[in-house]
């Protein structure tokens, strides 16, 4: 009986460990040394994006937002408290990301609201605010939080939208995550398959001894 219970726990404890181990190797190879993630959308054509807090603010490190417009296209991005961000847009159609997928490394997006959005440039409520013919990049400082970043496009459309989040934190977790379940693995294999005891001599007969 317990050495039918130390299989089984031999073998939950391979299984655990072989998990772990593959789930550690794919986030290492996926985050690489730097403990880089990056997460993308590309949304709905024609419509503002909105980054809410609860997207951009539930991690310790600084997140770097970047938009690429379509081909030959222009954008405009900003900084905002959320509820003005939220005021701002109203019941205007808008793209909302909801939040991210590890599995994938995309962002997750929600389109929201009808009817054509207000020129949000000229608002007075930004924070910070750029635009360019291109690309637009800017960074999102946990220290500042809460902060809601609105994108829209000045000509054409949004193709995508990126956050990237460095923290080496998560490489070295990885790493870790690894060599626990390489050892639980190690013990697993152990307790289905111990070694087997050398047999004990055997006492001699009577009639050996006296010889």
């Amino acid at each position: 009986m317990l050495r039918t219970v130390t299989r089984v726990a031999g073998a939950l404890a391979a299984l655990v460990g072989l998990a772990l181990t593959v789930l550690g190797v794919w986030f290492a190879a996926a985050l690489g040394g730097s403990g880089t993630a990056e997460f993308t959308a590309r949304p709905a054509a024609g419509a503002p994006v909105v980054i809410p807090p609860e997207v951009l603010n539930r991690v310790d490190a600084d997140v770097v937002v970047t938009a690429t417009p379509t081909r030959g296209g222009s954008l405009w991005m900003a900084l905002a408290n959320p509820s003005d961000a939220t005021a701002v847009l109203g019941d205007s159609a808008h793209v909302r990301v909801s939040g991210v997928s590890v599995r994938e490394w995309r962002l997750e997006t929600t389109t929201t609201g009808s009817g054509e959005p207000p020129t949000l440039g000229t608002a007075d409520l930004w924070r910070s605010q750029d635009d360019a013919d291109g690309p637009v990049t800017m960074t999102v400082h946990q220290q500042d939080a809460p902060e809601s970043v609105v994108v829209a496009a000045g000509r054409g459309s949004v193709a995508s939208v990126t956050l990237r989040v460095v923290d080496k934190r998560w490489f070295v977790e990885s790493v870790v995550a690894v060599l626990v379940g390489l050892f639980l693995v190690a013990a697993g294999v152990v307790a289905l398959w111990p070694r087997r005891r050398p047999s004990a001599p055997l006492a001699p007969t009577d009639e050996e001894v006296a010889r």
